[in-house]
């Protein structure tokens, strides 16, 4: 049985709280402590209550009396519940692909997982993994083959248990000398893992060939910053700012394509004019993005799909106008900025192909 989108969207926003980190043991936390996860907030709070039951009846989570005075009630998870955010998270795409993989050694896996010390970043003194964390993140091997496969890492010298000497503190794994030696030397190479990212994060997209354009370094300079000042901008949340910076490389890279073949350009319909030079058309360097985005399609550069994609592109970066932005009362969103730089790395891609194949008098091949 498939679980309703509205309920799969609670319970991913639900899933964001941190009780229902792989190993986790802390306390519970009250329903208004859930909600302060920022992804709960688009949901009513009896929403969320709701989401919280069918998360309870399915094994997932579970509600405890309060102590008394304010707290009524609290909620924790379960390891089925930690379990199955780890299923979902991996199902989405938030962890490296070799974390899913069917053929990576059950070895390699666990030592990749003990290395992350349960962190997507490589951190600069890991504390070690939670030991019930391991069967989580790696249930797919199985409680039998994770038990079995620890235990001959621990035989071997590669991995060792570390007691805090704290009454009920968990068993923590961490990698000896060896077993570091081993993860950097062969587990990182034949996993595909990106240092300082760990088998924890996805795998990040690769930048675009800014080098490989044609452009002068003082151009490719700047669309490398824009893209990576974009990104940081997504990290931040920043979605309108994302999105004008995606707006602003398809810009630069339609001036300096359409500037490269300029004969073409000037000739096309589309191309604008200027009424104060007696309707003469204007210098390409001169033109807008509406401009560069219509001649670029005429020229067949880029295909009808895209045109529209980064016209609505345009629009939502013009948004940083407070006057427009008064009037249409638009908040761009997270979904809006990944559209946005969708549709920059396909404009980057077609001016890459260009530039390497040299069609640019004929047109960009912009029909894939």
């Amino acid at each position: 049985m498939t679980e309703p989108a509205t309920d799969v969207s609670i319970r991913d926003a639900i899933f964001e709280h941190e009780m229902f980190t792989a190993g986790n043991t802390g306390s519970g936390v009250v329903p208004e402590g859930i909600r302060e996860v920022e992804a709960t907030w688009p949901f009513e709070p009896a929403a969320v209550i709701a989401a919280l039951l069918s998360l309870a009846a399915d094994g997932f989570a579970q509600r405890r009396e309060g102590f008394g005075g304010d707290v009524q009630e609290y909620w924790e998870s379960t390891r089925a519940g930690q379990i199955a955010r780890e299923m979902r998270w991996q199902q989405r795409g938030r962890r490296h692909p070799a974390l899913v993989s069917q053929t990576a050694s059950a070895e390699d896996l666990i030592i990749a997982v003990i290395g992350s010390g349960g962190d997507e970043r490589d951190p600069l003194a890991s504390g070690g993994l939670v030991e019930a964390a391991l069967g989580i993140y790696l249930f797919r091997l199985g409680e039998t083959v994770c038990d079995a496969t620890l235990g001959a890492l621990i035989a071997r010298g590669l991995v060792r248990r570390k007691d805090h000497d704290l009454l009920g503190w968990p068993f923590r794994l961490m990698l000896t000398a060896d077993g570091r030696r081993q993860y950097a030397h062969d587990v990182i190479p034949r996993l595909g893992l990106r240092p300082p990212a760990t088998i924890l994060a996805p795998v990040e997209p690769e930048r675009p060939p800014f080098e490989e354009l044609g452009l002068a370094p003082a151009e490719a300079d700047t669309l490398r910053f824009f893209w990576d000042e974009a990104a940081r901008c997504q990290g931040a949340r920043a979605w309108l700012a994302a999105t004008a910076l995606y707006g602003a490389i398809i810009e630069a890279v339609l001036h300096a394509w359409l500037g490269r073949n300029q004969a073409a350009a000037m000739t096309a319909k589309a191309a604008p004019r200027d009424p104060r030079r007696r309707g003469e058309k204007q210098p390409v360097a001169e033109w807008s993005l509406v401009d560069l985005i219509k001649v670029a399609g005429e020229l067949d550069y880029i295909d009808p799909s895209l045109r529209r994609h980064a016209d609505a592109l345009r629009t939502s970066r013009n948004l940083i106008h407070p006057k427009l932005q008064i009037e249409q009362r638009s908040r761009p969103d997270e979904n809006l900025a990944l559209i946005s730089q969708q549709v920059a790395r396909a404009v980057l891609h077609l001016f890459d192909r260009a530039t390497v194949t040299g069609e640019m008098a004929n047109g960009g091949g912009g029909r894939t």
